[in-house]
């Protein structure tokens, strides 16, 4: 089914999820969605592993799914690149995971340009 919610019915409907799952669950699974389609995207181009990504990464739990997202790409041999947009609030377990998987980072105002360009 698809269809239109709004911002307060996403909210709710994900307040009663969190209550029933274990904490970072609700998380991962979303991030584990945008991993299998992003691995779908690059599949198309001809390569999962060795294939390079950057993320754009926000703060809090929307950060946080980026983060996850990118942990599971770096574990499949998808070059991960993390571009901080506001780095004290990034999501602190999902900098951990995509850091112990060998993602990089980068904060947004230090040198993105020249970061982005190296080579991993």
């Amino acid at each position: 089914m698809r269809g239109v919610w709004t911002a307060q019915q996403v909210r709710e409907t994900e307040a009663g999820l969190l209550v029933r799952t274990p904490e970072g669950a609700l998380m991962r699974r979303a991030a584990f969605g945008v991993a299998v389609h992003a691995r779908r995207m690059l599949a198309d181009t001809g390569r999962v592993a060795g294939s390079r990504v950057v993320l754009l990464v926000g703060a809090g739990n929307n950060g946080g799914d980026a983060l996850w997202a990118g942990y599971e790409l770096r574990t499949r041999g998808v070059g991960v690149t993390a571009v901080l947009l506001d780095p004290d609030r990034a999501h602190p377990a999902g900098l951990v995971a995509l850091r112990r998987a060998g993602g990089r980072f980068v904060d947004a105002d230090a040198g993105l340009v020249a970061e982005l360009g190296a080579d991993p």
